[in-house]
């Protein structure tokens, strides 16, 4: 009976340790997305609040002090399906992306093609830079954020510039791999962005 159990209690155990927080369950229009940024020698949250996010999505944001600036993305529905270049560099005020431009979002024909390992996909990191073979080769990591206050561990999948079937450069992104919400959750580009805190309510 001991043996019986001590063997449910490891896999209770197991199966806890295992387990992470679905948050493409959790968040909802009005849901603020909270990153940590470092850039040119300053630190600052990046707030985000969703207004919408179908068909497309569209996010007011705002940079805290010293920056202390804020805007609205929109993106259009094409973009969502097919976009491939990343809009990183953000000026004051309403912009609304092209259909090739997503920001803080990847499009389904970029997650699905991160999602073959051996290929990747040709996109752009920024507006103004080259395309570039971006995929994945680590498999799922964790990555602890606080989600209404409190510690969680949710998935995040890398991905660098591919060269010859192999990694290669210091640039790379993380992202959230779900259909329904394929966020980014870490870049480094030139600078460093990380989400530490999703607040639903």
């Amino acid at each position: 009976m001991k043996k019986i159990l001590s063997l449910f209690i490891i896999l209770a155990i197991t199966f806890s340790l295992k387990a992470q927080t679905k948050i493409e369950n959790l968040v909802k229009v009005g849901s603020k997305l909270i990153y940590a940024v470092e850039s040119n020698g300053n630190k600052y949250d990046f707030i985000i609040t969703l207004k919408k996010l179908q068909p497309a999505v569209i996010f007011g944001w705002e940079m805290t002090d010293p920056i202390n600036t804020k805007g609205t993305i929109t993106h259009t529905a094409k973009a969502m399906a097919s976009g491939n270049t990343m809009y990183n560099y953000f000026s004051p005020g309403d912009k609304k992306l092209d259909d090739k431009t997503l920001s803080v979002w990847l499009s389904k024909s970029v997650l699905a093609g991160l999602n073959k390992t051996a290929k990747g996909i040709k996109m752009k990191m920024n507006t103004d830079a080259e395309s570039k073979t971006m995929g994945t080769f680590t498999g799922d990591l964790k990555l602890e954020i606080l989600i209404d206050g409190k510690a969680q561990e949710i998935e995040e999948s890398l991905a660098k510039e591919l060269v010859n079937g192999s990694p290669d450069g210091d640039d790379f992104f993380t992202f959230y791999n779900s259909a329904k919400l394929p966020l980014i959750l870490r870049m480094h580009n030139g600078f460093y962005i990380g989400l530490k805190e999703i607040k639903t309510k």
